[in-house]
């Protein structure tokens, strides 16, 4: 299960490098700069039958997943893609201050997750699930750290121009991960140190663009859930801190 929730986690960091409302305005094609995601619910419908012996408990999972989405999409999505296309310097603080104390409230939204997954995972596979969704408050305080400034980053025309350009790497990245026994081994299976070794890649590989267009802080977001996942894990040595994370741990000046 561990393996789930890394790979919901780093589709989520694609999502975020690729899915920014400001990459519309690129004149790359879609196709050019999305990664493949991979079919992450067919293999928790797999899972959930192999250990319960029907599909009754994928059902829960889903309408559990589908309802944390609902209510997730209780802030106005609209709005929020507008004034991210016009946030600058100047509106900055307004902006961050306003989404990040609307987020907030929006964490308990998973509350019901982590126990309808349940039935569909080993027992001591179930505290990474908890972990993840712990981690998600001090993830989402990073994101809103200084007025913002790793999302922010991601405004600046230069680095924006950069990575789009430097997008194709990531579909490489997810194409390593996804054609890797990680991803291709029983999802229930416990990971290894022959294992840790491919996830210390893939956050190598992802690391490449970010470096190259100044956006390394942007992997702070992928290492706070990453890390309280791996602590618990025989990869537990493979844990990463990044610049951002390193100065949310030492600092308590977020919005």
């Amino acid at each position: 299960m561990l393996k789930l929730v890394l790979t919901l986690l780093f589709v989520g960091l694609v999502v975020v490098c690729n899915g920014s409302p400001l990459s519309r305005e690129s004149s790359e094609s879609p196709e050019s700069i999305e990664a493949p995601m991979p079919d992450f619910f067919q293999k928790i419908s797999e899972q959930c039958r192999n250990n319960t012996g029907s599909d009754d408990a994928f059902l829960v999972f889903m309408e559990s997943f589908e309802n944390a989405f609902k209510c997730v999409l209780k802030i106005d999505v609209d709005r929020f893609k507008t004034d991210f296309n016009q946030l600058t310097n100047a509106t900055r603080t307004a902006f961050f201050t306003k989404y990040c104390a609307e987020a907030r409230p929006l964490v308990s939204c998973f509350d019901d997750m982590p126990a309808s997954v349940r039935p569909c995972v080993k027992e001591n596979e179930f505290k990474y699930m908890e972990a993840f969704f712990e981690s998600i408050p001090k993830t989402l305080d990073l994101a809103c750290k200084n007025n913002g400034e790793i999302i922010f980053n991601m405004v600046d025309a230069t680095r924006l121009k950069c990575f789009q350009e430097n997008a194709k790497h990531i579909s490489v990245c997810v194409d390593t991960y996804t054609e890797s026994g990680l991803w291709n081994d029983d999802w229930n299976s416990e990971l290894n140190q022959d294992k840790c070794s491919t996830l210390t890649n893939y956050r190598k590989c992802l690391m490449v663009p970010l470096d190259t267009c100044d956006l390394s802080d942007l992997i702070g977001i992928y290492d706070v859930s990453m890390n309280a996942m791996l602590r618990l894990s025989p990869c537990a040595n493979n844990t990463e801190e990044s610049t951002g994370e390193t100065h949310h741990n030492n600092s308590t000046d977020v919005i």
